[in-house]
């Protein structure tokens, strides 16, 4: 995360937020927020934008999220020694919602391409607790994993409005509980190259811009 969070979601973002009513809006609203449009996006310090290293990303995550696939999480492949003077490496991976014709097209590509892919089916929703049991470590300090991509948000999760899209419209918040969570992970640590001229953290992203536009869906 950068900058300096506000204390409160400023009232101009709070009701573009609430004005989602469907997962491509909260597409569309998520590619905002990426572009610097939004100060502001749910299950995050209010004013804080996309961390430094996501920078790069910015482009092909946003028409992702105008693709038809909602992403919550994501990061490139990197390693390097951290604020802490230790060893740390992490696995490009993104992590996100989206309908099932979308879901079964990451998952062609992804797999195609020798990408780890984990997908929720809204039927498995687990109504209080986040369901790690099938998550992947992807970063790592030291070689001791120390944070995690695939888990299933839980609706509580879903429906919190700290931890999850809470101050959206309920009928947003509907659509997020009845959607696919679709993870895709590079299972190469810091593969910062996987081919030619592209980045690992970009190469995972740009497998799915070829997904049908949202408003098509």
């Amino acid at each position: 995360m950068t900058g300096r969070a506000k204390s409160a979601m400023s009232t101009a973002d709070r009701r573009a937020w609430d004005s989602a009513w469907t997962l491509a809006d909260l597409g569309e609203l998520t590619a905002r927020w990426l572009e610097g449009h939004l100060a502001s996006q749910p299950a995050y310090a209010p004013g804080t934008g996309p961390a430094p290293e996501t920078g790069p990303l910015v482009p092909v995550l946003a028409r992702i999220n105008r693709a038809g696939y909602l992403t919550c999480c994501s990061q490139p492949g990197e390693a390097g020694t951290g604020y802490d003077g230790a060893w740390w490496e992490q696995r490009a991976a993104v992590q996100g919602f989206t309908c099932p014709a979308v879901a079964e097209r990451i998952w062609e590509a992804a797999e195609a391409a020798g990408l780890t892919v984990i997908a929720h089916a809204p039927a498995t929703l687990p109504r209080w607790r986040i369901r790690y049991d099938r998550a992947v470590p992807v970063t790592r300090r030291e070689a001791r994993p120390c944070t995690w991509f695939g888990a299933q948000l839980s609706r509580r999760h879903l429906r919190d409005g700290w931890t999850g899209y809470g101050i959206c419209h309920p009928d947003a918040v509907t659509a997020l509980c009845a959607a696919w969570q679709v993870t895709v992970i590079d299972p190469g640590w810091d593969r910062k190259v996987v081919r030619p001229g592209k980045s690992g953290g970009r190469y995972v992203c740009e497998l799915l811009v070829t997904l049908p536009d949202s408003r098509a869906l």
